[in-house]
């Protein structure tokens, strides 16, 4: 797969658990409280030299999650120019990778419900 000369695939990666480290319980879309995953900031700078870059989060519902997000984004290091560079939205774009702490890959094999129920992101128990 191949794109014409000058066209960038995009990637699109989860907030929520990928990027912020979602310590915290929950409070709103607009209030962020916990750090970046280690790597993520450099990792994010890195995929936007050769990627477009969409950041998904239920947080993109509304003009403030967003504004949340590149805030965030910026306040831990990312350059504003490639933050505010992001899109931020709330829905999955067509993209050549999902990254998302809440997927499972299908191989072939439909998980069971009881496979579904028990699948639980990378930094919860």
């Amino acid at each position: 797969m191949s794109k014409p000369a000058g066209e960038r695939y995009t990637i699109a990666v989860d907030f929520d658990g990928v990027l912020h480290s979602y310590l915290s319980p929950w409070i709103d879309e607009h209030t962020i409280p916990d750090p970046p995953v280690p790597g993520a900031i450099a990792w994010l700078a890195e995929m936007h030299k050769k990627f477009n870059v969409v950041v998904f989060t239920t947080r993109g519902r509304t003009i403030e999650g967003q504004r949340a997000v590149h805030q965030w984004l910026i306040a831990h290091g990312l350059a504003p120019e490639i933050a505010l560079d992001l899109a931020v939205d709330w829905k999955k774009p067509p993209a050549l990778v999902y990254i998302d702490d809440r997927a499972m890959r299908f191989e072939g094999m439909f998980p069971t419900a009881d496979a579904i129920h028990a699948a639980r992101p990378w930094n919860k128990p």
